[in-house]
């Protein structure tokens, strides 16, 4: 009977475990294709691909891991090259869909960057190149005397292979453009300009001469699920500054401020709760405008 349980002990841990090595071969194959031979300026691979998960990522980027854990990272290929006297390294992270790709791109780019026609959106500083396309998020690192011009070649390489959807997010493809500060958008997934609640949600700047408001379309499971989060953020501001019923502004619309927030409008259409902090006037056009531009 003990050498029976050992068996079936053995046996689960086996079967459990075996999902796991599928994912990691299948991770590692689909990955490995995107950098197989040929490669640009007879570049080779120096020393072993090193493929990471949820559970390893931590060694590779401690104290990062995390963010990429939040957005539903499934697994990164991690390989260096070099050619002539210049050395590349190559990271190439799968996501979980383009949203999170996205996502964890826009977490660590500034408006403020080089910005080049590659994937989705890609950008380039000394040394380095990165880009997103569909679900993948790549990240290039070079060093050498033409560091530039390989960065380049291997970026446009691997968008070939990838081969994905070269567009930001549907949602972020129909929200106004007027006044929109280029590059400015970020898919939030914990704590939307400080609030919890607000979570999943689109963040994105628009300016009017030197003054910047914030618009944020939050993504709630339904229309019920909106007015919650419509609901508590009434509430806040009501412990926290001044509220106001603004029927005027659509459905569910409400103005409010706070010595932290300045003012916000905000007003719900369908599932989402569409709030728009520091307002440019009164901030009702481009309030209405986005929900005109919602599914």
């Amino acid at each position: 009977m003990k050498a029976k349980r050992i068996f079936l002990t053995a046996f689960l841990c086996a079967a459990l475990a075996l999902p796991h090595a599928q994912v990691q071969n299948r991770a590692q194959g689909q990955l490995a294709s995107f950098l197989r031979q040929p490669l640009p300026a007879k570049a080779t691979a120096q020393g072993s691909v090193t493929v990471y998960n949820s559970e390893t990522l931590y060694q590779y980027i401690d104290g990062g891991a995390d963010l990429y854990v939040l957005y539903d990272f499934k697994a990164l290929l991690h390989q260096q090259f070099k050619s002539g006297a210049t050395d590349l390294t190559a990271d190439i992270y799968e996501m979980s869909s383009p949203e999170d790709a996205f996502g964890i791109y826009a977490s660590e780019r500034s408006p403020g960057y080089t910005f080049i026609p590659i994937g989705a959106e890609g950008y380039r500083e000394k040394g380095i190149l990165n880009f997103f396309e569909d679900h993948y998020y790549v990240k290039l690192s070079g060093s050498g005397a033409n560091e530039d011009t390989l960065l380049d070649q291997f970026a446009r390489l691997l968008s070939s292979r990838i081969g994905g959807v070269k567009t930001l997010p549907n949602l972020l493809e129909k929200l106004p453009r007027e006044h929109r500060v280029p590059h400015s958008e970020q898919y939030v997934k914990k704590d939307p300009l400080g609030h919890a609640f607000l979570a999943p949600a689109y963040v994105v700047t628009y300016a009017q001469g030197k003054q910047q408001s914030k618009l944020v379309v939050s993504i709630a499971r339904d229309a019920q699920a909106a007015k919650a989060r419509t609901d508590q953020l009434a509430r806040y501001f009501k412990q926290s500054g001044e509220l106001s019923a603004a029927p005027e502004l659509g459905e569910g619309g409400m103005r409010a401020k706070n010595s932290f927030e300045g003012r916000v409008i905000a007003r719900t259409h369908g599932r989402y709760l569409i709030a728009l902090f520091n307002p440019a006037g009164s901030g009702a056009k481009l309030l209405n405008a986005t929900a005109q531009s919602l599914p």
